[in-house]
């Protein structure tokens, strides 16, 4: 049997808008699931997911970011960010499509995981998608992924659940 093979990852819009990440940051925050930056420049990058069901039964996400001209009324906020030295990483992950028929007709469960994992030879539809951004400065790094809640994303500060991350996907 042949495995489907899908990517669904952050277009170049999205990529543009990340990149202004690496300029300095006047205030962040999570909120209702985006996580949203307004720039020291004016205009503000939100980043969200987008949702889509590739095939019957296979759903995946994808960050996704745009830029938006408009000023935010997020209050500043002093951090590490404020410089134009920031360093944005995007990282793609995988999630994959496997039969199930020992529980019950055509039940299938999907698992996902980091890029560089193995994918089975059981599985029968494979997608690349992007998961994660890092953004790091001054020796400090967030790291913004998919979270467990369906549509939302996470954001974690605490550097080693950082370093931790960043030892998992091999990236020094």
């Amino acid at each position: 049997m042949t495995r489907r093979d899908y990517s669904f990852i952050a277009d170049v819009d999205s990529l543009d808008a990340l990149r202004r990440l690496r300029r300095g940051w006047a205030a962040w925050e999570l909120a209702e699931g985006e996580f949203r930056v307004r720039l020291r420049e004016g205009g503000t990058v939100r980043v969200h997911l987008d949702r889509a069901e590739i095939e019957t039964g296979f759903e995946v996400s994808c960050l996704v970011a745009d830029f938006v001209l408009e000023d935010s009324t997020l209050p500043a906020r002093d951090s590490a960010f404020t410089s134009q030295a920031n360093d944005v990483t995007v990282f793609r992950g995988v999630t994959w499509l496997e039969k199930r028929p020992e529980l019950g007709a055509d039940h299938s469960v999907q698992f996902s995981g980091s890029a560089a994992i193995e994918i089975p030879d059981s599985a029968v539809a494979k997608c690349d998608f992007t998961d994660a951004i890092v953004i790091s400065s001054e020796g400090t790094a967030i790291l913004v992924r998919l979270a467990l809640r369906p549509g939302w994303l996470e954001v974690v500060t605490d550097p080693e659940a950082v370093a931790k991350f960043l030892e998992i996907r091999d990236f020094g």
